[in-house]
């Protein structure tokens, strides 16, 4: 019997002010998935993930999680339901250490102690634990990526958003970062990630979306797709020489 959803979206449509990005997206993720959205500049990327958390105008359509609409709701709404994001670029505290960042990413923590939850951080990223007195603004790129995704962490949501890791990023760095990406997920963590670097994404995604133009035109496992198909559906939106893989509203989870 199929696994039901956790997330799903049904001809979502947002964008920003009167601008328009989306335009009718489904999309279903199920628990535990770790799933790359990817596609040509502007295709909507970015904007999926920034609707999923409340960051865009919501126009019409619907995004249920757990069974709730969420869609439209605000981002400390949609924190509070256990759904995280590590925004794209720098989004830490330069000028406080790593303790310091985690105190302040801890700060909805109500439950569960503060010291406990950073504990856990820790035990999943050592090198954080190692450095932990260290300003942040004075990690490497990779570090400070790492720090960025612990403070989502932190709060031990069921989903993680993640937007373009790798930018700025050296290759040994960004080797870093997805490695601990994967391990997050082999951890049992949902994630939702968007990144350009295509060859990364695939290496440690089950699952391609690809979009373009605001809508979702591709939707399979990574290994069903090459290099070469991608390149063809960000370019024309179709791939040469084949019929197009099944969109997530047409196919089933198993």
């Amino acid at each position: 019997m199929a696994a039901e959803p956790r997330l799903v979206l049904h001809d979502v449509r947002a964008g920003y002010g009167a601008l328009d990005i989306l335009n009718g997206v489904d999309l279903d993720v199920g628990p535990g998935e770790f799933v790359a959205l990817m596609g040509p500049n502007g295709a909507g990327k970015s904007t999926l993930i920034k609707t999923i958390f409340g960051m865009t105008t919501f126009k019409s359509g619907q995004i249920h999680w757990k069974g709730e609409q969420i869609g439209g709701l605000k981002p400390k709404a949609i924190l509070s339901r256990g759904i995280g994001i590590v925004p794209q670029g720098r989004c830490n505290f330069p000028l406080m250490t790593i303790e310091e960042n985690l105190d302040m990413a801890g700060y909805i923590v109500r439950d569960r102690g503060i010291k406990a939850e950073k504990d856990y951080v820790y035990s999943l990223f050592p090198i954080l634990r190692n450095r932990r007195h260290q300003l942040a603004g004075n990690l490497s790129g990779g570090e400070q990526q790492l720090l960025e995704t612990a403070m989502a962490v932190l709060r031990r949501p069921d989903v993680i958003l993640i937007d373009e890791p790798s930018v700025g990023l050296s290759p040994a760095a960004i080797g870093i970062v997805f490695k601990e990406l994967n391990r997050l997920h082999a951890g049992g963590c949902t994630i939702i990630l968007v990144e350009q670097n295509t060859r990364k994404a695939m290496e440690v995604a089950e699952r391609a979306v690809v979009l373009r133009l605001g809508k979702v035109i591709w939707d399979g496992r990574a290994n069903e797709i090459t290099h070469r198909e991608l390149g063809d559906l960000f370019m024309s939106g179709q791939i040469a020489n084949r019929s197009a893989a099944p969109t997530s509203t047409e196919r089933s989870h198993t």
